[in-house]
């Protein structure tokens, strides 16, 4: 699976959460779920999690309003300005970390 891959699947097993600025309880039930499925070892997944907690937390009312907006008018979100900007941040969680390749 490709690095941006693992980062978009990781964030979405992160995003339901109400992340607040690196809140433990949710960086440590992202680190649970990052080594239960073997995605990568507890000290990577602590330095992704703390930082996709981090970064959602930065995620403004307003920007979800305008994903939501876009998701439903059937636009592709994925050519709005703002999801590419936070997209790009929450990949850049992952720079430097190995993740292990997907199991069949």
């Amino acid at each position: 699976m490709k690095h941006s891959a693992i980062v978009t699947l990781f964030a979405s097993m992160v995003l339901p959460f109400a992340a607040h600025a690196a809140n433990p309880q949710y960086v440590n039930a992202c680190i649970t779920q990052m080594t239960e499925k073997h995605i990568t070892d507890a000290a990577s997944a602590k330095k992704v999690c703390t930082c996709v907690v981090d970064e959602q937390s930065k995620i403004t009312q307003a920007q979800k309003n305008e994903l939501d907006t876009w998701v439903k008018s059937g636009k592709d979100v994925r050519q709005n300005k703002t999801f590419q900007t936070i997209s790009a941040r929450m990949k850049a969680c992952g720079n430097g970390v190995k993740f292990n390749k997907a199991r069949p």
